[in-house]
């Protein structure tokens, strides 16, 4: 899948497991910051984002090993997505 793939399907998640407004996600980047407290983020919190990480081992087949500090992948929809390219590729 390229990015744009994992974008979409990324917003779809967050609309239908995170209760995000469907045009508030259709305005979301690349570049959008995920977490809260930064500037033009969408504002995720640890609550979010554990669900978001649930959905998305769910959705593209790849695990999370929480044992590894994953939040430099978590901080914006580009580094998200390449991530979930990266593992996927290797799943």
């Amino acid at each position: 899948m390229d990015p744009k793939e994992i974008l979409d399907e990324l917003k779809a998640i967050l609309v239908t497991r995170l209760k995000f407004d469907p045009c508030r996600a259709g305005d979301m980047a690349l570049e959008t910051p995920l977490p809260k407290g930064i500037e033009g983020s969408i504002g995720l919190d640890s609550l979010d984002f554990i669900e978001l990480s649930i959905a998305i081992e769910e959705r593209f087949g790849i695990v999370m090993d929480e044992s590894q500090d994953l939040t430099a992948h978590f901080r914006s929809f580009e580094t998200l997505c390449r991530f979930i390219a990266r593992k996927a590729e290797a799943a």
